[in-house]
């Protein structure tokens, strides 16, 4: 049988398996009219530092995924540069495990773009790029390079898109609407410490003819998936395959090697919510099936026997 190399993830203690939200702005406390980097100061900048001009982003009360209230991004036309928000963080993680996530809506004829990096200065003197998501105006998208990783998104409507950075493995992945568009590596050296959301745009996938950036941003949220407590991360005592992945719902755990007589099985999404737990009783090697009805997108498993664990990614398409 084919093995399936899976992300290895430090996740919450075994029955907890929490999130916990870093920062998270939704811009509904923000006053129309006025700007994002005067109203919310405390989590926004602009990329040179000055709140209020040209670089800051508008608060709108026209287009909004939750009420009242969204950011409104955009340029001048093509290569004619305003908005430019910058959301650091606390600090430059240099470690673990981080979903960044935010709503999006671009009207038609437009696009937008954001991207995630390293350790912020005022100004990006010396900014690492680690990710860049461009939504072109013919509805595709793509990461980091012109037609790599592409992807399709809803124009005229709101998108879920969401990260997942593992620091750990140096990946980010990129799901929009509830389907895993794919992993590239993480490039920024400096860790992870800011999100710049511009106002730029191109017509399609090759990035090469700029259009008119105007789009709306909602609900953006922070949250990083903690290591356990009391248990030796990733260092189970039993070799474990998932596969396959990609699956439907159907998949194998096939246990090798097993030093433990039973296993605790727990299943969750990003969300940290649990989807199934079971139990596993090996003899040396067993192979357990599970049958899910679930939605598109990326699961966690939690194995443990209590003493040590390993929590692996798959894929439902």
């Amino acid at each position: 049988m084919k093995k399936t190399l899976l992300t290895i993830l430090a996740i919450a203690p075994l029955g907890l398996f929490a999130q916990t939200t870093i920062l998270s702005d939704n811009f509904d406390a923000y006053s129309v009219p006025g700007t994002v980097a005067v109203a919310g100061s405390t989590l926004w900048q602009t990329w040179s530092g000055a709140s209020g001009g040209a670089e800051d982003a508008a608060i709108s009360d026209s287009i909004f995924s939750s009420a009242n209230n969204s950011m409104y991004v955009k340029n001048g036309g093509p290569s004619v540069f305003l908005n430019d928000m910058i959301l650091a963080f606390p600090s430059a993680y240099t470690s673990g495990n981080y979903v960044f996530s935010l709503k999006l809506y671009v009207p038609q004829g437009s696009g937008g773009y954001f991207n995630l990096g390293g350790a912020w200065t005022t100004g990006g003197t010396g900014y690492q790029y680690g990710g860049d998501f461009f939504f072109n105006a013919d509805g595709s998208g793509n990461v980091d390079l012109a037609s790599t990783l592409p992807f399709t998104y809803n124009v005229a409507a709101w998108n879920d898109i969401s990260v997942l950075v593992s620091l750990g493995l140096g990946t980010k992945t990129l799901t929009v609407n509830g389907t895993v568009v794919g992993t590239r590596p993480w490039t920024a050296a400096s860790g992870f410490g800011a999100v710049d959301i511009f106002g730029i745009a191109f017509t399609n996938a090759a990035n090469a003819t700029q259009v008119t950036s105007k789009f709306y941003v909602d609900d953006v949220s922070l949250v990083s998936l903690p290591s356990g407590a009391g248990l030796e991360e990733n260092n189970l005592d039993a070799q474990v395959l998932v596969y396959p992945s990609p699956n439907n719902g159907q998949f194998n755990i096939e246990f090798k090697e097993a030093l433990s007589p039973e296993y605790n099985v727990t299943i969750t999404d990003l969300s940290g919510k649990v989807i199934e737990t079971s139990s596993v009783l090996v003899n040396g090697a067993t192979t357990a099936s599970f049958n899910l009805n679930v939605s598109a997108g990326v699961y966690l498993i939690n194995i443990s026997n209590n003493e040590t664990r390993i929590v692996q990614k798959f894929t439902v398409q």
